[in-house]
């Protein structure tokens, strides 16, 4: 059952990845991967640790959405494919500036998502709390 989940995420996933790719055109930089794998960055995070802390969620849910939604969303072939093909194009700095870029808009993405969950799961036990 999980595969079948993760499997239907994933189309969707991959579908609006292709969304996304179709309407953010910049000329020859990569600037829709860059954006997807920084949104996917910080949603892997917040999803997988707010939705883990509830317990009411199911867990399958969890997985399908990402494993399965954002694990096709994002795509690290694709960075890296366009990465070698500025550098083929002697856009080497651009290669560089990409690929850092990236790794580090990547790692400030997934902590303002675990961020956000900490602010979300904490708002969700107050409310609980005040019930």
């Amino acid at each position: 059952m999980d595969e079948l989940l993760i499997g239907l995420f994933a189309i969707a996933g991959g579908m609006t990845r292709y969304g996304v790719d179709q309407l953010v055109v910049f000329n020859h930089v990569p600037v829709a991967t860059f954006l997807i794998n920084l949104l996917g960055s910080f949603l892997l995070v917040y999803l997988t640790n707010t939705l883990a802390q509830i317990e009411w969620f199911p867990e399958q849910l969890t997985l399908g959405l990402g494993t399965g939604f954002v694990g096709a969303f994002t795509t690290f072939s694709s960075y890296i494919l366009e990465i070698m093909q500025l550098y083929q194009a002697q856009a080497y700095w651009l290669a560089i500036g990409y690929a850092l870029l990236s790794l580090v808009g990547g790692m400030l993405g997934a902590y303002l998502g675990l961020r956000a969950s900490r602010l979300d799961l904490r708002h969700l036990a107050r409310r609980a709390v005040n019930k």
